[in-house]
């Protein structure tokens, strides 16, 4: 984002709002929840402050490392050089693709009934993509981008599960460099034109190689031995929006199991 920019706020929310600069967003929240993978968490005084005076489409400016909302009511400043950095990008793992069959994270994913807590129906038409999702050469452009213009935006809500599936199974290729060609069909159809804009925001970080704090989190699941703390962060990750918890999770279990199925 230029040191000198002008955006507005986009969307807002109970627990945060979102500001768009361009073709970017950012997301504010609260120091409390979980960092977004392109935001920001302020003091909860302070969100409150600006929830109760920031209107959607109100002007934002980006300036100095400062950014200033210009309500009907006040200008709200937050200063970048408040806030605490924390590092998003995908971490490293020290478990080998061969082992993940055998991990407790991967057993523990293997008994959800993810059929009755995901946003979309698994009916016939999506179960013939999941299989695709699970079986298709990654290699193949062609299926890649079929597979992803069938998941782009389809379901409801800010983030649509099929956006949120996709989420997941990339998570899954990305924490075993395991991309082929799928990043590539990934940014060629992932656009406001397909899905929301906040979908493009997250899959975007991705691609980039950073993800919000939850899947972070999740991610380093695979090196845990303890259930008690997999179970936990599990809860974490399905308490996430509607149904984008599970949704993620079901694709990143099928990211999982497409990448084991090459070692069978």
């Amino acid at each position: 984002m230029k040191n000198h920019s002008v955006g507005e706020v986009h969307s807002k929310f109970n627990s945060g709002l979102n500001v768009r600069f361009d073709d970017s967003l950012i997301y504010i929240g609260s120091i409390s929840k979980p960092l977004s993978a392109f935001g920001l968490n302020i003091k909860e005084e302070k969100l409150k402050q600006m929830l109760n005076s920031v209107s959607t489409h109100d002007i934002v400016v980006n300036k100095d490392n400062k950014l200033f909302f210009y309500s009907i009511y006040e200008i709200i400043s937050i200063d970048y050089k408040e806030i605490e950095k924390v590092n998003l990008k995908l971490p490293q793992i020290r478990c080998k693709l061969s082992e993940v069959p055998n991990t407790k994270l991967y057993s523990y994913l293997k008994k959800i009934e993810f059929g009755t807590l995901i946003g979309i129906e698994l009916e016939d038409k999506t179960c013939k993509y999941v299989d695709l999702l699970l079986n298709s050469d990654k290699w193949d452009l062609n299926t890649n981008l079929e597979i992803i213009n069938f998941f782009s935006g389809r379901g409801k809500g800010l983030t649509p599960s099929g956006d949120d599936i996709l989420i997941g199974f990339t998570l899954a290729l990305m924490m075993f460099d395991k991309i082929y060609n799928w990043l590539e069909a990934l940014e060629s159809v992932i656009t406001i034109n397909t899905t929301t804009m906040i979908s493009v925001s997250y899959l975007k970080a991705l691609i980039d190689g950073y993800t919000s704090e939850y899947f972070i989190e999740l991610i380093k699941l695979v090196d845990e031995e303890n259930i008690d703390v997999i179970e936990k962060i599990i809860k974490k990750v399905q308490s996430f929006g509607h149904t984008s918890g599970n949704d993620t999770l079901f694709g990143f279990f099928l990211g999982l199991k497409s990448l084991t199925k090459e070692l069978v």
